[in-house]
């Protein structure tokens, strides 16, 4: 019971920590040079005025690059479920690699050029498809087509479908008019998010998107997760002083001649102490190993219970994490035998010895 019990305590910690651990790591693994979205800003005017806005963006000193698309609001169907993605289109010969990195569950490069048509993780586990499924899908002017998925690559914050000109048009049956650009800056962030503001300020821009700026507000977003992990600490905490208070002190109520014994044979009270304890914290090291791996089946279990549409956990828990929860469960355990130390203390040994077996 004490293994089971502490085996649950350590999970219970390594659980919160895990969560809270994805949820920090969904910004790093989106956003940034080794995240998935490379680009800095995704700019939206019309069709008409692109040549202009990007004549201009190319003379600015500030704009290291950029790559021009096609950026849309798309609904994907399939199953008789329907998810809401954003639609990119790049023509045929650009390299993505700088702006976005697709890749696929196992880290391999997806080339969309060979690929045509690629989905996000997160919409293949809300629509449950597969690479070779063909996908209905409806635009923000309600034109519909039918397209195969060629592979579905990582994404953890919002969910993009991304297609080659030509395989838009083989789609859609019509030219791909581009109406938006994916902008690398230079200078630091509060810069980027400036020049975000700056751009989005012109009259022909109809939407300004800032890495750095959705970086910044996601990380606003979720300290309140501090706050779970906090509540979880306090659960496992409970959970170790019943379990293992309530099982002490059974251990010594049933032991009582015993450590009546060994005191009548000239055990002093920290040599008692030492025997009982020990025997708890060898218990408590055999739950922690249990409870350690159990602690990251529990987490991911989680993640993947709670999935919601546009966020896709990878669930990931730090070394520090399993060694801090290690760590507690042993604290939680020494507090408890500071505490049955004074049971120990209480044994009476002519009344134990006495005592029928």
């Amino acid at each position: 019971m004490t293994v089971f019990g502490i085996a649950g305590c350590t999970a219970l910690l390594v659980c919160g920590f895990g969560i809270r651990d994805s949820v920090v790591a969904l910004s790093g693994k989106q956003y940034g040079q080794a995240g998935v979205t490379r680009y800095d800003l995704m700019l939206m005017t019309s069709a008409a005025d692109l040549e202009d806005v990007a004549a201009e963006l190319d003379a600015d000193a500030q704009v290291t690059s950029f790559v021009p698309a096609r950026v849309d609001s798309l609904t994907v169907e399939f199953g008789g479920s329907k998810e809401s993605v954003t639609l990119v289109v790049v023509p045929d010969d650009a390299d993505l690699s700088d702006y976005v990195a697709l890749t696929d569950d196992s880290g391999a490069a997806v080339d969309l050029a060979d690929s045509g048509v690629a989905i996000t993780k997160n919409a293949e586990q809300m629509l449950h498809f597969s690479p070779g499924d063909t996908l209905h899908v409806q635009d923000a002017t309600l034109h519909e087509a039918d397209v195969e998925v060629g592979s579905v690559v990582m994404n953890y914050l919002g969910n993009t479908l991304y297609m080659t000109q030509s395989a838009y048009e083989r789609a859609f049956g019509q030219k791909s008019g581009l109406n938006g650009l994916l902008i690398k800056l230079g200078g630091t962030d509060e810069q980027k998010i400036a020049f975000s503001e700056k751009v989005a300020a012109d009259a022909r821009t109809l939407s300004a998107v800032s890495t750095a700026k959705l970086t910044r507000d996601f990380s606003s977003a979720f300290t309140l997760i501090n706050t779970v992990v906090y509540v979880v600490i306090v659960l496992a905490a409970a959970l170790s002083f019943t379990v293992v208070f309530t099982l002490s002190n059974t251990n010594i109520s049933e032991r009582e001649r015993e450590l009546a014994t060994i005191k009548v044979l000239g055990f002093r009270p920290r040599e008692v102490h030492t025997y009982i304890n020990k025997e708890t914290l060898l218990l408590t090291g055999l739950g922690v190993a249990f409870g350690l791996p159990g602690g990251y089946l529990l987490a991911r279990g989680l993640t993947w219970i709670l999935r919601m549409p546009s966020l896709y956990f990878d669930t990931t828990v730090a070394w520090s994490s399993y060694a801090i929860s290690a760590a507690l469960a042993f604290v939680f355990t020494i507090a408890v035998s500071l505490l049955t130390n004074r049971s120990l203390d209480r044994v009476d040994m002519v009344g134990a010895l006495k005592s029928a077996e």
